[in-house]
């Protein structure tokens, strides 16, 4: 199975960057920094072992991989900036309106977004395909999405009502999105489509809420950004205001039941499983 994961991940990095030319003025720069930056590419390996699941090549499909990369690398430009979220580090590293400035970091995010669909768009494949994908993915990311979620996030104003719905939002929509992604490509059954839309929401609030805990008492150094911010900023952050013990005993739950509905669908690819598992159980 490492082995698998490396060949995929260096397919996803070569990927990324492929006609993105830091060389090529500021803006390029800083679009291939923001990519450079190694990260899980969660989302990107699960759409594709997602296929591979279901015995695709799923290599053929790298660009629509990265185009989903793209998306959440600009999500993550955008959040970084003073007006949000204001952090200066990200995956140990400078966040992009640090190395360069904020008018930079957000050209870049917009760009890259573009990028994204223009990546999806000149993909070989039935145009049904194209269109499908694009409608399931700007869902994922528009005012019922991550965009919708940011704005929840930040009138939050300590209404702990809207913390699942400002998660499911903000990070579930996109691993959602990627999963439905996936099953357009695979031709998966409409009754399996809406299992897995499940699976996608639930496992993606777990997600968060992993990295809810992670924020309370991770380790800087392995998670890579500032850590402890969410009190100070008095943000959604679950674990602040439920409890650890309903937090963990919440994942262990999202967990299960997204096993047995991805059972229930007859998805047993063991790294598919695998990256399912890493999302909510992670070195702390």
């Amino acid at each position: 199975m490492k082995d698998y994961f490396e060949k995929l991940i260096n397919e996803i990095e070569s990927g990324l960057v492929k006609g993105i030319e830091p060389q090529n003025g500021i803006l390029g720069k800083a679009m291939h920094y923001s990519l450079s930056v190694r990260g899980k590419r969660l989302r990107p390996l699960l759409f594709l072992t997602l296929i591979d699941a279901f015995e695709k090549n799923s290599l053929k499909y790298i660009d629509i991989a990265c185009a989903i990369e793209y998306i959440h690398t600009y999500s993550l430009i955008h959040d970084d900036l003073p007006c949000m979220d204001n952090d200066d580090f990200r995956r140990g590293m400078p966040t992009v309106h640090k190395k360069f400035n904020d008018a930079i970091a957000l050209l870049a995010g917009d760009t890259l977004l573009a990028a994204a669909f223009e990546k999806i768009s000149f993909f070989d494949m039935p145009p049904e395909k194209v269109v499908n994908i694009l409608k399931i993915l700007t869902h994922s990311i528009g005012k019922n999405g991550m965009a919708g979620g940011q704005a929840l996030d930040l009138e939050f104003n300590k209404n702990k009502k809207l913390i699942f719905k400002i998660q499911r939002k903000k990070t579930a929509e996109l691993i959602k999105g990627t999963l439905l992604s996936g099953a357009e490509i695979v031709n998966m059954k409409e009754k399996d489509k809406d299992i897995l839309e499940d699976v996608g929401n639930t496992i993606g609030i777990a997600f968060q809420m992993a990295d809810d805990l992670l924020d309370i008492e991770g380790d800087e150094q392995k998670v890579g950004k500032k850590l402890h911010k969410d009190k100070i900023n008095k943000s959604p952050n679950s674990v602040l205001y439920f409890g650890k013990d309903f937090v963990e005993k919440k994942i262990e739950t999202s967990y299960k039941k997204s096993i047995n509905m991805l059972k229930e669908i007859n998805i047993d690819f063991p790294p598919f499983l695998s990256l399912i598992k890493k999302m909510v159980y992670r070195d702390r």
